[in-house]
Order: C-alpha cells, then structure tokens, then sequence
C-alpha cells in the first residue's frame, strides 16, 4: 500500500509541474522561413531553432536576426510570432514586391494539433513605422484545420506587392491556433482528481485495518 501511495503522490507532483503543456511549438525544434526580393534576388531559407536564443544569418550584406515566441492567451489558444529584423532595407529595389513563407522546407513542428484561425504579417522600418500590415491570411493556409505548421506550404511562398525601397527593417509573421480537443486524451484536471479519490479511498481504507 505504500508503494501505491508513493507512486501516486509521484504522478500527482509530475503533473503539477507540467506549466508548459500548453506551449505549442515543440522547443529545440528546427523550421525554417523564406525571405527573397522580386527583383533585388537573395533568397534565403534560414533554418531556425525556435527556443529563447535569437539566431542570426546574412543575406546580400545585411546580418538578420531571427526571434521567435509562443505565448499561452488561454487554455485553448496560443500567440505564436517569428520576427526579422536587421539594420537595412531588405527589399532595396524600389516598388519590388517580396517573396515570404513559414516552415519552408522544414515546418514548425507542434506538440499537439491546433487550427490556425488567424494568421497575419507586419513590416516596419527601422524607426517603427508600419510599412506594410496584412489583413488575416489563414485562408492562405494550404493546411490550416488542422494547422501544418507552415504559411502557405512547406515549397511554396506569399507575394507581397510593391514593397521594396521602403527601408523594410522588420518582418514579424504572427499565428493564432486553438488546440484540437481529443475527448481520448484525458484531462491533467481529471487525472488528479482521479488519484486524490484514490488516496482518499486507501486513506479509508487504512482506518478500517487499524481498527481491527
């Protein structure tokens, strides 16, 4: 009965320290981005680890640093965004549009599935201003219910128009999924409560066989 008790109280503690069984994105985990000016050329498709360090690569001069974040807004949703950002413009040639994607070639990869509802990008100049704010381009999503973890495909871009000359600084690509529910899967909440009614049963239990 003690071993019982013991592995309980174990299972109890071990899902109580799971704060982060919500992040969507897999930490550590490897995806890649595609950036290339209509005319201006230098494709690149950095390949990124998404955790808390930002990384860096360069492109026609410029040294670009790639950040990432997923942030919890509730149980069911999470903020997911990727940023650009360097000291110049990434588009220089004047009125030349702009070729981008997300998990290009290697998609972000997901703890569990989700529906990617929203998803949108912003581009700034190096002193702030909005150059560029797209409207909502989920529906862009080749694979969005359940979402793929990529903007459109992982082989394919979005175009963005008459962007260049602009001093396009930043790029930011932000994704808001809900998590899909599975009823198979059961809840932490539950589980826990399943294992206190089971010490409670032994603790009865107990009490009954020191009373013989």
């Amino acid at each position: 009965m003690k071993k019982i008790f013991v592995s309980l109280m174990l299972l109890i503690a071990s899902l109580g320290a799971t704060g982060s069984a919500w992040a969507v994105v897999v930490t550590g985990s490897t995806y890649g981005v595609y950036l290339e000016g209509e005319f201006s050329g230098n494709p690149a498709i950095p390949i990124s680890v998404f955790d808390d360090t930002p990384a860096t690569f360069m492109r026609d001069g410029l040294v670009v640093t790639v950040s990432e974040s997923d942030t919890i807004l509730s149980d069911v949703t999470n903020h997911i965004s990727i940023n650009l950002s360097t000291n110049g413009d990434l588009f220089p040639v004047f009125n030349e549009g702009a070729y981008l994607g997300v998990g290009t070639l290697d998609v972000l990869d997901l703890a569990f599935p989700v529906n990617l509802y929203d998803a949108r990008i912003t581009m700034l100049d190096l002193a702030g201003n909005v150059i560029f704010a797209s409207d909502n381009l989920a529906g862009l999503a080749v694979q969005s219910q359940p979402w793929d973890g990529s903007l459109p495909t992982p082989a394919t871009s979005l175009f963005v128009s008459e962007i260049g000359g602009q001093d396009v600084a930043s790029i930011t690509f932000d994704f808001y999924v809900t998590h899909v529910m599975q009823n198979s899967v059961p809840e932490p909440g539950s589980i826990l409560l399943c294992c206190a009614g089971l010490l409670a049963a032994l603790a009865m239990r107990r009490r009954r066989q020191s009373r013989m």
